[in-house]
């Protein structure tokens, strides 16, 4: 494929078709159009590729893993095949806005001094919409405390720069965090769009997936990642164990806190 300058970055497992399609489709349906899309198959086997196959779009690149790796080692692969100078991240069970990518690769441009843009998401389930992200504007080293300020399938992110920090460190469900303190660490700088941008899928199924082991690979990652931040001792403390706190709270009583959180 000739050079481009965006590459939409999707790793694929085993998910449901239908809300598959509406993520591959918002990507489609873009009113920026000169993207390459970069779909790492990482062990999918219920008929995923053969969907994305039956689009029949030049814009679209497989690369399919032997075995299954997981998200962060199938994101590093995938930056490393991108041919596009800008990374578009995208999952596979939300829905991008139309003019998203034309929004992110326009101020970006315009503001080299960050290599990391996101924006503002929708909150939604079975039901529809409930909620939304409310932070925005440049986000400050202090601010990844308390947690990623940036929602990662919103992420416009300079290639370049994220190779510098070696992509993606090996922390599973929070590969995207450690990413943006790595960042950080090395003096680059992100901000987040006022527009909402992303209708972001989170029902009860996602509160599930996250099990008491991967709440302590975070704190484990916060203690370790934070300290390249120069964060005093007493706070590193009091918010790497933070994820365990939330990781012991009955899920039914978390997701009910954060809706409520979503909804203020």
């Amino acid at each position: 494929m000739n050079k481009v300058k965006v590459t939409v970055l999707m790793s694929v497992y085993n998910t449901n078709l239908e809300i598959l399609k509406e993520a591959i489709e918002s990507i489609f349906n873009q009113t920026y159009k000169e993207y390459e899309f970069l779909i790492i198959n990482d062990g999918s086997k219920n008929g995923e590729i053969e969907l994305i196959k039956s689009y029949n779009d030049s814009r679209v690149k497989i690369i399919n893993n032997e075995k299954n790796l997981g998200l962060e080692k199938s994101l590093n692969k995938g930056l490393q095949k991108a041919n596009g100078e800008y990374i578009v991240r995208m999952d596979t069970d939300d829905i991008s806005h139309i003019d998203r990518i034309e929004k992110q690769l326009e101020f970006i441009e315009k503001n080299p001094q960050y290599s990391i843009v996101s924006s503002r998401v929708n909150y939604f389930d079975e039901n529809g919409i409930y909620g939304n992200s409310k932070r925005h504007g440049e986000v400050k080293k202090e601010d990844l405390l308390f947690g990623n300020p940036f929602a990662h399938p919103t992420m416009i992110i300079k290639k370049e720069d994220i190779l510098k920090i070696g992509g993606y460190p090996l922390y599973r469900r929070c590969e995207d965090y450690a990413m943006v303190i790595n960042l950080y660490a090395k003096g680059y700088k992100g901000y987040v769009f006022n527009d909402i941008l992303l209708d972001y899928r989170l029902d009860k199924n996602n509160y599930m997936k996250k099990k008491l082991k991967d709440r302590l690979i975070e704190c484990k990652m916060k203690w370790k990642e934070l300290k390249k931040l120069n964060i005093n001792v007493i706070k590193r403390i009091l918010y790497s164990v933070k994820p365990f706190i939330a990781g012991i709270v009955p899920k039914k009583i978390m997701s009910q806190y954060h809706r409520n959180k979503m909804k203020g």
